[in-house]
């Protein structure tokens, strides 16, 4: 079998699907959706190879039109969450860039519609996939997690609509999520939160804090703090770990696990294929027809997200 695919978006990540896409044996691209049907042509000129890939300027026209078995959907934070509604009332499978919304009611109408529909589902959780990660967990095992520090460090991201939180959700939800979703996959589901947020340094650029830092209590009894801010020169997103006869530290921009197990140095470098590993996943996952195979399924992810939604209210309330 052959998953055919339909992309929902036109933009940088769009490009990365649609280029792990050209690169799966399993998959097809059928179409491609932007904001305008000429954008929408160009990025489908850019990754055609077997047959036209179909341009459009409607989700629901481009499924009506394609009947793909599966959609990627990756538009801004503000286009949610019409393109996935859409293509779940039409029990069509699909990948979802975080964050998944900018209200919560909004992503919690998708889960509840694409669980009645029984769809295989996958958000753009990459780093559950990176290799480094993968080591981490088997490292891990059943050991109790005493403490995780994450951090996201960085500067305003060069996109229109990055700085405007009506349009972005800010820097935890559009950015940080992803090392607060690592923080559950690593330590557990979060009992309680407290969070503080700054706003100092680029604050004509944005319109939300451009530091913040959040301590969780874990329902395991780990403990964890996640650190944000779009204020540095430089990038900087990482993970350290503390665990029964364990440290760990991941290194997402290097690539890197360090540290050390039962006394054991522990030194791997990764590919940073994380994003074509997430792909080939889901497309496995649409092709054996099991909504369960997935390592970030939509009900999980709108805990993550649920989570900095907890955070940005908590740094609103002082």
């Amino acid at each position: 079998m052959t998953v055919e695919v339909a992309v929902i978006g036109a933009g940088g990540m769009a490009a990365d699907h649609l280029a792990n896409l050209s690169e799966n044996p399993d998959a097809e691209t059928v179409g491609v959706c932007a904001t305008s049907e000429a954008s929408a042509r160009s990025t489908a000129d850019e990754f055609e190879a077997n047959g036209q890939i179909g341009a459009y300027a409607d989700p629901a026209t481009c499924y009506d039109a394609e009947e793909p078995d599966a959609a990627i959907v990756a538009v801004p934070p503000y286009a949610h969450p019409g393109p996935e509604l859409a293509a779940a009332e039409r029990g069509i499978d699909l990948l979802v860039e975080k964050p998944l919304a900018l209200a919560r009611d909004d992503a919690r109408r998708v889960r509840d519609v694409v669980a009645e529909a029984d769809l295989v589902t996958q958000v753009g959780h990459m780093y559950r996939y990176a290799d480094i990660v993968e080591r981490a967990v088997d490292l891990l095992g059943d050991r109790q997690v005493a403490l995780v520090e994450g951090r996201w460090i960085d500067g305003v991201a060069p996109l229109d609509w990055w700085p405007e939180r009506a349009e972005s959700g800010g820097q935890v939800v559009e950015q940080a999520v992803h090392v607060y979703d690592l923080v559950r996959y690593l330590a557990g589901g979060v009992d309680s939160v407290e969070a503080h947020g700054g706003e100092e340094v680029v604050t004509d650029a944005i319109d939300f804090p451009d530091t913040s830092s959040a301590t969780m209590r874990h329902e395991s009894g780990a403990v964890s703090h996640v650190a944000a801010s779009s204020a540095s020169p430089t990038r900087d997103v990482g993970l350290e770990l503390v665990a029964e006869n364990c440290r760990l530290e991941l290194d997402f921009d290097a690539h890197r696990l360090a540290g050390v197990a039962d006394g054991e140095e522990v030194r791997e470098e990764g590919s940073g294929a994380m994003y074509a590993a997430e792909l080939d996943a889901f497309v496995a996952a649409v092709e054996a027809g099991e909504p369960g195979a997935t390592r970030s399924p939509y009900a999980d992810a709108l805990r993550s997200f649920e989570l900095t939604m907890d955070v940005t209210e908590r740094i609103e309330a002082g």
